[in-house]
């Protein structure tokens, strides 16, 4: 995987907009020292080289009344990405994660309700194949919630 070296204003820019995203070039420009026309270049360059992905909203699902759950997937052999492609393609996995360990996949999903996460755990799961077996576990507190934040400090160290 290609990685990009970021120089301290870019770290800048992309904390503040971690903070809000809505932030407008010129406030950005001010707080970093450079003009709202480079930030607008350096934004742009960051979304081509796919560091920005996308801009977004976050919310606090529970206030809405959803199920937030995570799965840990085991998987056979050689199926990692197949499975994780098809997980990825229903609308309530949000999170999605290859990775080693004891599991091979963590998706992390929310549900309008518990009968919803029921029905996709024994009915949408039990029809993928190459799962050998998963283990759910049900948020019940959101201690945080930060989406993507990157560990850069304030004084861009």
């Amino acid at each position: 995987m290609e990685t990009i070296d970021l120089d301290p204003t870019d770290e800048e820019i992309l904390a503040l907009l971690n903070e809000n995203a809505r932030t407008p070039d010129e406030e950005l420009a001010e707080q970093v020292g450079v003009s709202p026309a480079e930030v607008s270049e350096r934004i742009e360059r960051l979304q081509e080289e796919g560091v920005i992905t996308r801009f977004t909203t976050m919310f606090d699902t529970s206030k809405l009344g959803y199920v937030s759950v995570a799965f840990g997937f085991s998987v056979e052999p050689g199926k990692a990405d197949e499975i994780a492609n098809l997980l990825s393609q229903y609308d309530n996995i949000y999170k999605l994660w290859i990775l080693s360990g004891r599991h091979n996949i963590i998706a992390h999903a929310n549900f309008r309700d518990i009968t919803e996460f029921q029905e996709f755990s024994s009915e949408t799961l039990h029809d993928i194949d190459g799962i050998a077996n998963y283990e759910t576990s049900i948020a019940t507190k959101s201690v945080l919630n930060d989406g993507s934040a990157l560990p850069v400090s304030e004084s861009g160290e």
